[in-house]
């Protein structure tokens, strides 16, 4: 397979030089008497100086292309600082609106006593976001489609009624809005048993 690609590569170059070298007869070509009159020599010096010909346009072409790289480079990074300084801007003027700033003016409006508890719940509610947002991200980093991706965000941020409630209690008890005797009359479905 190598010997083949070989053989393509050499033909193709070949191709090259016998077809630019017909175009190039044409120009002058600085060379003694002697190997003048030597044509195998001067077919020699013809695609030397093809050679040379089209190595100094491969350069000038990767100038052209190193140059519009670094145009490129700048114009993203001043994109780049653009686009911080707009986010930037808006996080300032709906700082307000961030999750933590609206629930804050929520829980505000709540008796002193119990804002402990919705605080306790938030901080989990906010872990569990956290904990999804990394599962989706280290499905999407190892390839996985989007929709797997979310699956394993739902999965993650996914809670039931049972753990509510053990939640709830847990979060009662600590903040003094319950005490431990009280919750334990409840059972697992946060009901009271019925003596009917």
């Amino acid at each position: 397979m190598a010997s083949t690609m070989f053989v393509v590569a050499a033909l193709s170059f070949f191709v090259i030089f016998t077809t630019a070298t017909q175009s190039f007869a044409d120009g002058e070509i600085k060379a003694t008497d002697q190997i003048k009159k030597n044509p195998a020599q001067m077919q020699i010096l013809k695609k030397i100086e093809l050679s040379k010909k089209i190595l100094a346009e491969m350069q000038q072409g990767k100038q052209i292309q190193n140059e519009q790289a670094l145009k490129i480079a700048e114009m993203r990074k001043e994109a780049k600082t653009r686009l911080s300084t707009e986010v930037n801007r808006m996080n300032a003027e709906y700082d307000q609106y961030t999750p933590k700033n609206a629930f804050s003016k929520f829980v505000s409006k709540k008796p002193t006593e119990i804002q402990g508890i919705y605080w306790a719940m938030f901080n989990y509610q906010q872990e569990k976001v956290k904990l999804a947002k990394d599962a989706r991200d280290q499905v999407l980093a190892h390839g996985g489609a989007s929709q797997e991706a979310w699956n394993a965000y739902h999965k993650a941020s996914a809670i039931n009624r049972i753990k509510v409630i053990e939640l709830n209690t847990e979060y009662n008890i600590r903040h003094g809005a319950a005490d431990a005797a009280t919750q334990q009359a409840f059972d697992k479905n946060g009901k009271l048993p019925r003596a009917d």
